[in-house]
């Protein structure tokens, strides 16, 4: 450990380093060189004081140079460091350090199922505090976040939340995953996050996000952490946020529902509009209001007449319930999630062009389970681990999760594929808890897939017309578009898959 006595060359150079650092992406790359840079310089030191909760050895040592760095620039009477040219890097350092003491308050916060408007309060008066304790270190010209406490209140809310669903829901320390974390943060606060911060805040957050990638991968969970991760303003007065983050999110499943469900899902109904309308539906834009995000999943099955309905949500907010005539309008957020390649759908005619560049503005792309493996061996124990604490808590999960990961390292061949992604895994770890083992099913590549048994007519009838139906429900992602596209109903196209066929 080094000696831990401040002079102007240490406090020059952390102060050069700290503007950056501040409004880092703290899942990048680059905010891990700033914070090496640092030790490397500095070395090491003896903390010597508690206010700080701790977060991880190398980043605690960090954070103690820098409340180091403010300590001597808020006893120090020297014209030194009072020049513009480090009016900025103050600022910035009396940011990170009052964001990082609140962080035990912010977190007691997320947890939270409702507002409390006590607790609220008491956590703004921490940061009014904190402000009139760095008076000497804030101009309030770079950083105009100071003039107002309670959307700075806001602004530190956000970003322990973001932080707290982003690092939680993305689990894995492979090269994949991390830049996987890295792009979910820039889709809520963009790579300018001082910025985002003081003026692009609430159009950044209403934004169309589109993510792509294939089925299992997770891209519900990253839309929720999105959704979740919105800026809320405080409201001062009353002593609370606007909305709750359990509040924000509102997930749609569009292949499940049909063309009629998906307009009254969305949009809502009038009594009467159609049959079964047996009474006024609200749908759920209106539901999830301005602060709410409207989570769209498989879009690329939509059928056109809705692309077009939506498109005018995209663009103008404007949307009318079935049978309607009053015009309603959206201003919250829209995520969409597709398996599908769009750049093929537009090319077949199934996606209008208009809409997908709505869309496409914000794109997120998940990695499949075999990508991450194949990056990362090791990450399989560390995700069953994660499943089996999700499924029965942190004690009972650490002691069933060595043995499940025996069991799947003995079943399974090392380079099996997970055509399901991280859906089949948690599928595999119930399996192994249940029954003791997991038998995937049975691979449908070309040696056992419909080329074979059409040159072998193998098959019966009704075996023939099941794995038929299968390939078909593959091919176009839901049973309405698979139906729609081989002429049938798509409950009969489901009893087939599922071998119910009468033929």
């Amino acid at each position: 450990y080094k000696n831990c006595n401040m002079n102007k060359e240490k406090v020059s150079f952390l102060l050069l380093q700290v503007k950056e650092l501040s409004f880092a992406n703290p899942f990048s790359y680059r905010r891990e060189e700033i914070e090496s840079e640092i030790l490397q310089s500095l070395g090491r030191i003896r903390i010597r004081e508690e206010r700080f909760v701790k977060i991880d050895p190398r980043f605690d040592q960090v954070l103690h140079w820098l409340s180091l760095v403010e300590d001597y620039l808020l006893t120090d009477d020297s014209e030194e460091f009072s020049g513009k040219k480090w009016t900025s890097s103050k600022e910035a350092l009396a940011y990170f350090c009052l964001f990082h003491e609140l962080i035990p308050e912010l977190d007691s916060l997320s947890k939270l199922s409702k507002t409390v408007d006590s607790k609220n309060r008491s956590v703004f008066r921490m940061v009014m505090s904190g402000i009139e304790k760095r008076r000497k270190l804030i101009s309030e010209k770079e950083i105009s976040l100071w003039r107002n406490p309670a959307h700075l209140f806001s602004c530190f809310y956000q970003l322990r939340r973001a932080f707290l669903y982003i690092s939680k829901g993305i689990q894995g320390e492979s090269a994949t995953i991390s830049k996987l974390r890295e792009r979910i943060w820039e889709s809520i606060f963009t790579h300018d996050m001082l910025s985002y911060q003081q003026w692009m805040y609430q159009v950044v957050g209403e934004f169309p996000t589109i993510i792509i990638g294939p089925s299992g991968s997770g891209k519900e969970v990253i839309a929720g952490a999105i959704a979740r991760s919105r800026f809320i303003p405080y409201l001062e007065k009353e002593g609370v946020f606007l909305t709750h983050p359990s509040e924000s999110f509102f997930p749609v499943h569009l292949s499940s529902l049909s063309e009629t469900l998906i307009e009254s899902e969305l949009f809502g109904h009038i009594e009467g509009s159609f049959t079964g309308a047996i009474r006024d539906h609200k749908g759920v834009f209106r539901i999830a209001g301005d602060q709410g995000s409207v989570f769209l999943d498989e879009i690329g099955d939509v059928p056109e007449s809705v692309q077009v309905k939506l498109l005018r949500v995209l663009q103008s907010g404007e949307y009318q319930p079935i049978g309607g005539e009053r015009k309603n309008y959206y201003k919250g957020k829209i995520i969409a999630a597709t398996h599908r390649d769009l750049s093929e759908r537009m090319e077949s005619g199934k996606m209008r062009e208009d809409f997908f560049y709505r869309l496409c503005g914000d794109q997120i792309q998940t990695v499949s389970l075999r990508e991450i493996l194949d990056d990362s061996p090791g990450e399989m124990d560390l995700f069953i681990s994660f499943i089996c604490e999700k499924l029965f808590g942190k004690k009972g999960g650490m002691q069933i999760s060595p043995g499940i990961s025996r069991i799947l390292n003995k079943s399974l061949p090392e380079d099996y594929l997970w055509p399901g992604n991280f859906r089949e895994l948690e599928q595999a770890v119930r399996n192994v808890v249940v029954t003791g083992s997991y038998y995937p099913p049975k691979s449908s590549g070309k040696d056992q897939g419909i080329d074979r048994h059409f040159q072998r007519t193998d098959l019966s009838m009704n075996q023939w017309i099941s794995l038929y139906a299968n390939q078909a429900y593959e091919n176009f992602g839901s049973y309405r578009e698979a139906g729609k596209q081989l002429g049938v109903d798509q409950r009969t196209l489901k009893k087939w898959a599922l071998g119910k066929s009468e033929s």
